[in-house]
């Protein structure tokens, strides 16, 4: 309407502002380089912290093409077969399953889909996991964290592991600050 002018100075400069406080210096972030059983490198994960927990941003090749499950794993090894990474991260005692009404672990993350060209390109976000070092569920403790890529989906409900069948890669949470 001729002679109207909206004012949105204000709110755009709030919202810069939040923008620009993002998260705590001291929450850092992490990375991890995911590797097949032969050792072939099939993607990265780049961790950041969130006021909302952590998010997870994938990159990943080379996949059977449909869902997958995917999860932490509480000890940053991945040898061999990876039982070396231990069992999913559960500081609670949870049950496993974000469907299961005892659960869930701090682990458990979504099913990612690789399309038909074996790719996946996603960005997940989890309340349940963090990189403060000394929380609970840290992702950056002592003897560290491993993120492992199944070779089915999670059915989100079956404790100890939701039915995802056998480990098909791997990775060590690197962390810095």
């Amino acid at each position: 309407m001729p002679g109207h002018v909206v004012k949105v100075v204000r709110p755009v400069l709030s919202a810069v502002a939040l923008l620009a406080a993002g998260t705590p210096a001291s929450a850092g972030s992490a990375s991890i380089e995911l590797r097949d059983r032969d050792g072939k490198a099939i993607g990265t994960a780049l961790i950041r912290a969130s006021g909302s927990g952590a998010l997870v941003s994938l990159k990943l090749e080379g996949l059977t093409p449909g869902p997958h499950g995917i999860r932490f794993h509480d000890t940053g090894i991945c040898d061999g077969d990876f039982a070396s990474a231990g069992s999913i991260l559960n500081p609670l005692g949870a049950k496993h399953g974000l469907l299961n009404e005892e659960g869930p672990m701090a682990g458990d993350l979504p099913n990612v889909v690789a399309g038909s060209d074996g790719k996946v390109e996603t960005e997940l976000l989890t309340p349940f996991v963090g990189l403060a070092r000394g929380d609970d569920a840290t992702l950056l403790d002592e003897d560290g964290t491993a993120l492992l890529l199944f070779e089915r989906p999670d059915d989100h409900l079956t404790d100890p592991d939701g039915n995802a069948g056998t480990a098909i890669a791997c990775g060590v949470v690197t962390g810095s600050k």
